[in-house]
């Protein structure tokens, strides 16, 4: 079978490590890092597959969302349209924050 050559470049710490634990499980460098490259890259597949539905579920809800009348038409009082409006500009900051990393 074909192989396909790939070059990367790490810390020489990072370089060590490796190295030495290959070695300790009786691989070669190459060996060890497509052996972990690989159980990395179904560890991620499987992570965005599980959440395929939740996302096309949030994405359906958004997008029905975005076609909603706000504030509506005379169905709610000045203070809970102000309110409401209090609540989704927080939500979207904590959000943004989350996605910065700055809230945990």
């Amino acid at each position: 079978m074909a192989k396909t050559r790939i070059s990367i470049s790490l810390e020489p710490g990072d370089a060590e490590l490796i190295r030495a634990v290959a070695a300790q499980h009786g691989l070669d460098v190459s060996a060890f890092l497509v052996a972990a490259g690989r159980k990395e890259a179904f560890r991620l597949a499987r992570l965005a597959e599980s959440f395929a539905e939740i996302d096309a579920a949030i994405a359906e809800a958004e997008a029905e969302a975005e076609e909603l009348d706000w504030p509506p038409n005379g169905d709610a009082e000045p203070d809970e349209v102000a309110r409401v409006q209090a609540e989704i500009a927080a939500a979207r900051a904590e959000s943004a924050a989350r996605r910065r990393g700055a809230v945990a």
